[in-house]
């Protein structure tokens, strides 16, 4: 069964299905189960904070405090390395029930995206408590432009996803997707403003950097949390135009590939 849009939404209580089966088994073998989607980000951060801001008295800039600057840009990574790295195996490590049963293969990878984005708003939750934490004198209360979140939420979810089939799809016909997509990853990471501002960058680089999606999302999550304003309009445009190409090339390769999947299994 191919991943027609018309098929995808008939199944769509079957990723519906797949997406809660993968929260389930994250946690399922954990002592603290499902207190692990605080207590991760929590000290992926405090791990960052320590080597960056103490270690080598770095700041990403004139924005504080530093560690809800961190967060800003860690959450919405972790939540979209986790989903590439996670899709790479998506389909390959499924291969006895998709080899049994017919059904839109595209659900795998996107189950991935979803699971990994509802425990992305969970973690959210310790970036807005944070904000809560340092109150208002640092310009950090929650403000009317919280409601601007689900649209920078849902513009991430369209990059993932899309990126999330590709990968789904590679890693079924090339086995050493997941190495060179852990290495990509690494590198794209460093290449964003996760540890450091946008305005840091050297000003005739800039433009280059703002063809990375998460270079207008991370600075978006930050307008919203950090800034009592809206993200700059122009930025949230291009990142729902890099966001709209990277799902539709995506699921091109992934319909133009689908074919041969079963058989590479």
């Amino acid at each position: 069964m191919r991943s027609s849009p018309a098929n995808l939404w008939a199944r769509r209580h079957l990723l519906g299905v797949l997406t809660v089966s993968n929260l389930k088994r994250q946690n399922k073998s954990s002592a603290l189960g499902y207190l692990w989607w605080l207590l991760d980000p929590l000290l992926m951060t405090g791990v960052y904070y320590l080597v960056v801001a103490v270690l080598f008295h770095r700041r990403g800039g004139p924005e504080q405090p530093y560690l809800l600057f961190l967060l800003c840009g860690l959450l919405p990574w972790k939540a979209f390395s986790d989903s590439i790295g996670q899709s790479v195996l998506s389909i390959r490590g499924q291969a006895s029930i998709v080899k049994a049963i017919s059904f839109p293969k595209a659900v795998l990878p996107l189950a991935v995206v979803l699971s990994n984005t509802i425990y992305f708003l969970v973690a959210l939750l310790v970036a807005i408590g944070l904000a809560l934490y340092y109150g208002p004198e640092h310009g950090t209360w929650p403000s009317v432009y919280y409601l601007l979140l689900p649209v920078v939420v849902l513009l991430q979810v369209l990059v993932t996803a899309g990126l999330a089939l590709l990968v789904a799809a590679l890693g079924v016909l090339f086995l050493d997707t997941g190495n060179i997509t852990g290495h990509l990853l690494r590198m794209w990471y460093f290449l964003s403003p996760g540890l450091y501002s946008l305005d840091m960058v050297p000003e005739r680089y800039r433009p280059l950097f703002r063809l990375n999606p998460f270079a207008e999302l991370m600075t978006a999550y930050r307008d919203i949390l950090m800034h009592h304003r809206a993200p700059a309009w122009e930025d949230l445009g291009l990142a729902a135009g890099l966001g709209l190409a990277a799902l539709l090339a995506g699921y091109l390769v992934f319909r133009r590939l689908e074919g041969r999947l079963v058989q590479r299994l």
